[in-house]
């Protein structure tokens, strides 16, 4: 009976339980009940992915949840961890075919989600590092960890610009979708920033976030990116106070 419950509950498709439809007035009820979860569900990914639902209008991004919720129901009780697996459905929904960067878009608003929400940054000890960095031996040894909120995205449509058009800081007219934008997320106070960072400090930061050596993340980065420069990268990481902490290679973080 409860495996039956759960899936009427959630597809609206499928005829009430028999164990509920064959009592009066438990019929309506569970209808009422059904439609209240649905639709608070549907308000739960209106809330997460407000840009997403912009792109596509108001219809589409109903019909899109109703069928996601049929599929994919809840597994936490907590609304705010729903739909963290939109991004995948979306890819596999034929309809959203005609606007190709939806997915990704509901990828940066579940990293901006996870950046707002994360812990705090750590006070770093910027005279150990100032006095680390006139010592450019021992600072290839070094590997940094980054800030909790920081979170970083590759992707082959504008997410950044479009991003930034939903939250009226870009013309829309202005940005190309079709232009591949890698996406930066910071938190150095209250409010989350997104930095679109070029293809060459994403391979510089995605090494830091896999905890290699600072040296050996600018051999790897060098290697694909024979101009590239760490110092605007490390300054905006350090302006931003996105490092938390650094630590010889080989040293518990």
């Amino acid at each position: 009976m409860h495996h039956s419950f759960v899936k009427a509950l959630f597809d609206p498709g499928l005829p009430v339980p028999a164990e509920v439809a064959d009592r009066p007035g438990r019929q309506a009820r569970f209808a009422v009940y059904r439609n209240n979860v649905r639709a608070s569900l549907t308000e739960a990914l209106a809330a997460t992915f407000p840009v997403c639902r912009q792109l596509v209008g108001e219809d589409f991004f109903r019909a899109l949840a109703g069928v996601y919720i049929g599929e994919q129901p809840p597994a936490s009780p907590l609304l705010t961890d729903y739909g963290r697996t939109l991004p995948a459905f979306i890819e596999r929904f034929p309809p959203a075919a005609p606007v190709p960067y939806l997915a990704d878009m509901a990828r940066l608003e579940l990293a901006w989600l996870d950046a707002q929400h994360a812990a705090d940054p750590i006070p770093l000890d910027k005279a150990a590092l100032a006095a680390l960095l006139t010592d450019e031996q021992r600072l290839a040894g070094q590997c940094l960890r980054l800030q909790p909120p920081v979170r970083l995205l590759r992707s082959g449509y504008g997410i950044v610009s479009l991003w930034r058009a939903h939250q009226g800081q870009l013309p829309i007219a202005s940005v190309d979708p079709r232009r591949p934008e890698n996406a930066l997320l910071l938190r150095p106070g209250l409010s989350v920033r997104v930095i679109s960072p070029s293809d060459a400090d994403t391979d510089f930061i995605d090494a830091l976030l896999r905890r290699l050596p600072l040296g050996d993340a600018l051999e790897q980065t060098l290697h694909r990116h024979p101009d590239f420069e760490p110092g605007p990268i490390l300054s905006l990481l350090l302006e931003h106070q996105a490092i938390a902490a650094f630590y010889p290679a080989g040293a518990s973080s």
